[in-house]
């Protein structure tokens, strides 16, 4: 954390107003063991509250997590619970359980609606068109049918639109798509030990 307190005071002198840390995929927390995981929400706090819990100065952070991570690891992993098991003294808990009810309490971005996956679609297929110096001549409502059936992810209709493309690029027609499904991540069960419980035995 020192390190990124000296960064952000860096950032400051040289004339920045500030700077912001995106952190995605954040929902690997919940394959961390019990105790790691009440660790990593205790470092979010450093970055969520600097005032209250680091010296990172004119820091804005934005932690981006899949919208089942409530579900499938706050309440499901018994988070709460364990924190209050690990954390005896009211202010150890704070950071934590301040992390907690903040990722509760946080907006869910709405999903894209039929015009907004259009539009990204229409950008794949421009990239595509770019790096391979050739247009495609497909209507872009033609890439969005081919990739309706490949589930509702974005990722995975960007991954049709581009096997897609390649194959009008290649062979001059498109046969059957098969994209496998990357769904939604699985998270490990308590029952593994944490490296910390490793190192004491």
């Amino acid at each position: 954390m020192d390190y990124l307190a000296m960064l952000s005071h860096l950032f400051r002198q040289l004339g920045y107003n500030g700077w912001v840390v995106l952190i995605d995929e954040t929902e690997l927390i919940g394959r961390l063991g019990k105790k790691a995981r009440l660790t990593a929400y205790k470092n979010m706090a450093s970055f969520l509250f600097p005032a209250q819990y680091s010296r990172l100065e004119s820091t804005f952070t934005m932690f981006a997590m899949g919208a089942s991570f409530v579900e499938d690891v706050i309440e499901t992993k018994h988070d709460f619970e364990n924190m209050a098991t690990v954390y005896v003294d009211r202010s150890e808990r704070e950071p934590t359980e301040k992390v907690l009810n903040h990722i509760i309490a946080a907006p869910q971005l709405q999903p894209l609606n039929q015009d907004e996956i259009l539009g990204v679609l229409k950008q794949v297929q421009d990239f595509h068109g770019r790096a391979y110096g050739w247009e495609s001549r497909l209507d872009v409502r033609e890439v969005l049918k081919a990739t309706e059936t490949r589930g509702y992810l974005l990722r995975t209709r960007i991954r049709a639109a581009v096997e897609l493309l390649d194959q009008l690029y290649q062979y001059g027609q498109a046969g059957n798509i098969q994209i496998n499904d990357l769904g939604e991540p699985h998270y490990w069960d308590d029952d593994l030990p944490s490296l910390d419980e490793c190192v004491q035995e």
